[in-house]
């Protein structure tokens, strides 16, 4: 959805101001539909529909790991900012509901707060905390506080104090990983944990045509009541509608990873701020909000957009004509997740865990991943798991295995090498390189990504 940039981008576009060069959809591997017409209420019918036959479809999987799983989320923010709109409480009632048990906090750094000391960290009514920041380009988990120890912004600041910064983190067990690595494609990731192979926030900026139909939606008789539908009825095939398959990004960290391991992660990027409002205000004025910890409104007239006048029309002044909440922290919470493979929930095994690998990223809104495995074998036993180095020889069998049948892709240092529609997938090594899963859903006749596994490394 529309992030961080609402009054300036959408006062142009209530008025009717085309922007150039931002009204082409992009359509990404896999993909039929533009996230326009994905929004078409039969789309998202279609969409719901799949989603419920892959859950009545799902089986235990047999293939064991010899580990628990627990569903985390990172990168998530409440009462950290002006334009975050969410709270800690209502984050933790979230992620109850949701079925996460681990929230690795990233807070936006502000001078007068220290973002672990004045934090939540431990368990709050069972789900894990950790706390953290979005700073300097990463995502960071330090072990204790390091205020007076940040950098000044990292634009301009040479290489040496960056690293600096990462080694201050990385103190006494702290991860750290590359945040929002469209930006930073250059930055080495050799210091690092990991990467962030998948961030909502990135996948919504290249959006510019989907934006500028909802932010001209909010204004339209016609498309505002068919919007208010779709969100009520269809509010996780909204959310995801805009859900594409980040090739860049997932390109450089299977060049990355094969000079060293590097963990991948999923950032939900979570504020609860994307809230609209729509309000009479006379006969001829709209009035439209975007809520967040500090609210912005707009006022729109008919003289301005025609639209207008039907909206208002049998309204009284002050009357809510449409409240669309996109972004609750539930609904974002099981968009996406990072799935930890560790024998217990604490945080010293949670950190292990992500600084080895044993984890995976699943779309999770589009079917329930728990269970997925990947797992290297030799004589008939379990010799690695994701995020492990496993020596070549010795009759070695890659084997990974998903709770419903999709598109399983085995990749080998970036580059696909074996494909199969079923729940499980064998492949005997016969070379050394940098092995992963994707699994891909068919859904309303795309195929969307569904699972990425960490690598298991065969030297």
């Amino acid at each position: 959805m529309i992030k961080q940039t609402y009054p300036a981008i959408l006062i142009t576009v209530l008025l009717g101001v085309s922007l150039a060069g931002q009204t082409t959809p992009r359509l990404g591997p896999g993909r039929k539909y533009s996230s326009i017409e994905r929004m078409q209420i039969e789309r998202l019918k279609a969409v719901h529909a799949d989603r419920l036959r892959y859950q009545t479809e799902r089986k235990p999987v047999s293939l064991a790991t010899g580990y628990n799983e627990y569903r985390a989320v990172l990168h998530a923010h409440a009462e950290d900012a002006p334009h975050t709109g969410g709270t800690r409480p209502e984050l933790l009632a979230a992620a109850n509901r949701a079925g996460v048990s681990v929230v690795m906090l990233t807070d936006h750094v502000r001078p007068e707060r220290d973002f672990i000391n004045d934090s939540w960290r431990g368990f709050h009514d069972g789900v894990l905390f950790i706390p953290g920041a979005e700073d300097q380009g990463f995502l960071s988990f330090p072990m204790k506080s390091i205020k007076g120890n940040e950098m000044k912004p990292i634009k301009g600041i040479e290489a040496g104090k960056r690293e600096q910064y990462i080694a201050t983190v990385r103190e006494g067990g702290g991860n750290i990983f590359l945040s929002h690595v469209e930006e930073r494609f250059d930055w080495p990731t050799d210091q690092l944990d990991g990467l962030e192979i998948y961030n909502h926030h990135t996948d919504v900026k290249t959006e510019g045509a989907f934006n500028l139909w909802l932010q001209g939606t909010l204004t339209d008789p016609v498309r505002l009541p068919q919007l208010v539908v779709a969100l009520n009825e269809y509010p996780e095939e909204v959310f995801g509608a805009q859900q594409d398959y980040l090739a860049d990004i997932l390109a450089k960290w299977d060049r990355d990873a094969q000079q060293h391991r590097l963990t991948g992660v999923a950032a939900n990027d979570c504020h609860h701020n994307q809230v609209f409002t729509v309000t009479a205000i006379d006969e001829s004025t709209v009035e439209v909000g975007y809520i967040t910890s500090k609210p912005t409104t707009t006022r729109i007239t008919t003289d301005k957009v025609r639209g207008v006048a039907a909206l208002v029309k049998g309204r009284r002044p002050g009357e809510l004509i449409a409240k669309l909440d996109f972004d609750p922290y539930e609904r974002s919470l099981r968009y996406v997740s990072t799935h930890i493979l560790a024998h217990e929930l604490s945080e010293a095994a949670v950190r292990d865990a992500l600084r080895s690998g044993h984890a995976f990223v699943a779309h999770d809104w589009l079917c329930d991943s728990t269970g997925f495995a990947f797992v290297a074998m030799k004589g008939g036993k379990r010799a690695a798991v994701m995020g492990d180095e496993v020596k070549l020889g010795g009759a070695l069998v890659l084997r990974a295995a998903t709770p419903v049948k999709c598109t399983m892709k085995l990749i080998r240092n970036g580059e696909v090498i074996q494909t199969t529609n079923s729940t499980r997938i064998d492949s005997d090594v016969k070379a050394p390189g940098v092995y992963r899963i994707e699994a891909w859903l068919e859904v309303d006749g795309e195929q969307r990504p569904w699972i990425y596994s960490n690598p298991i490394y065969v030297r």
